[in-house]
């Protein structure tokens, strides 16, 4: 029996949330690249040096209620913003392209529109879902749409791009953008394979799998894991379209497990280290600082509704 203690920080949770006594046999992906077996491939040639990282941020920033006596409905205030580090050569890396939107959103089909106060301003959304958390899914969605659409546009100028997260918002797939997964949560493979995957050692991907349709999947370990780390600690699993066929995806693959390791994140910097990247990281504290002073929005929030009620009782 080993006990091992998980390097992220415990207010992240565990990357590895995969149970494997949840029923799951693992037979969803097949092995694409060596036959039936699955194998480790170390780096071959040098790391991409055009590159970049797209990610985002959302935050809710007041619960709201619509209520006209007989309907009601759960809404939220929020804002989410996306960006991406740009990479050119190692010692190069500019943040740039950030967007920033300011949503109200209710659920159960019905919205009503804020008015604009002390500069902040929100742009009224509805979802059909009566739950009480469908506001803020939506307001997620929309932050993963947006970056979907940036990949897109900064792939079409001949940049390898990562997105964190899966590639489940990238509309096109005939663009050289890869999907970044830091959290494993099911078994993707035959329980023998996934055994398999803690082997790797620093830089080395697995086989590529399939993974439903429209993308290829694999392993890769980002640094080695530290003295009472666990056997997945460091690995991460990236996606790629299908599109362009197996031979450029598995040149992708090995281009990406190139370069991913040497922006591993660093362990005192973030408590997300290994698997949240060095730009990554960067970006997000930026696109953080981008959404303003989060007090400051809900205090206007509440200034907003409070007019809003004023026209109305004006009205009636």
């Amino acid at each position: 029996m080993q006990v091992f203690v998980e390097d992220w920080s415990a207010r992240y949770g565990s990357p590895y949330l995969v149970s494997l006594d949840d029923g799951s046999t693992g037979v969803a992906a097949e092995l694409i690249e060596d036959g039936s077996e699955l194998r480790s491939h170390a780096p071959i040639g040098g790391p991409a040096d055009r590159l970049a990282f797209v990610d985002g941020v959302r935050r809710m920033e007041a619960t709201m209620y619509l209520s006209d006596g007989d309907a009601f409905a759960h809404g939220i205030a929020g804002s989410h913003a996306c960006g991406a580090a740009i990479v050119d050569g190692p010692a190069r890396m500019a943040i740039d392209h950030a967007r920033v939107a300011r949503l109200a959103i209710f659920g159960a089909g019905v919205t009503t529109g804020l008015p604009p106060v002390d500069g902040f301003s929100w742009r009224s959304s509805s979802v059909a879902d009566t739950e009480p958390d469908a506001p803020l899914n939506e307001l997620q969605t929309r932050m993963r749409q947006q970056e979907g659409i940036l990949a897109e546009e900064l792939a079409s100028d001949g940049r390898l791009v990562i997105v964190d997260g899966p590639l489940s918002f990238v509309r096109s797939r005939d663009l050289p953008v890869v999907g970044h997964i830091k959290t494993h949560r099911r078994v993707l493979l035959a329980p023998g394979a996934h055994q398999k995957v803690p082997g790797l050692r620093a830089g080395e991907r697995t086989s590529l799998f399939t993974l439903g349709s429209d993308r290829y999947s694999c392993y890769l370990r980002l640094a080695s894991p530290g003295e009472s780390a666990g056997p997945w600690s460091g690995i991460v699993r990236i996606e790629i379209p299908q599109s362009a066929g197996l031979a450029e995806a598995i040149h992708t693959a090995d281009s990406v497990a190139a370069t991913l390791p040497r922006y591993a994140g660093i362990p005192w910097r973030d408590p997300r280290a290994p698997q949240n990247l060095q730009p990554v990281g960067a970006l997000e504290r930026h696109l953080q600082h981008s959404l303003g002073d989060s007090r400051l929005a809900a205090r206007a929030v509440r200034a907003a509704v409070a007019e809003l009620r004023r026209r109305t009782e004006d009205a009636a």
